[in-house]
């Protein structure tokens, strides 16, 4: 498995990546890395604050 920051992919490599997750050729996992709860809660309130509250999410 490769790892690469989201921001080095270029429009030619995410078109490539997505007619080999079409063809069921890869598998793709994307990993969030987040200061707030995962998963996110909705404030209720504009005035609610949500905290600084470190975790990880992988889909």
């Amino acid at each position: 498995m490769r790892r690469y920051n989201v921001r080095d992919i270029t429009d030619r490599h995410y078109r490539a990546l997505r007619v080999l997750l079409a063809t069921q050729q890869a598998e793709a996992h994307i990993v969030v890395r987040s200061k707030r709860p995962w998963p996110s809660r909705i404030p209720l309130s504009p005035h609610e604050n949500v905290g600084d509250v470190e975790g990880d999410a992988i889909n």
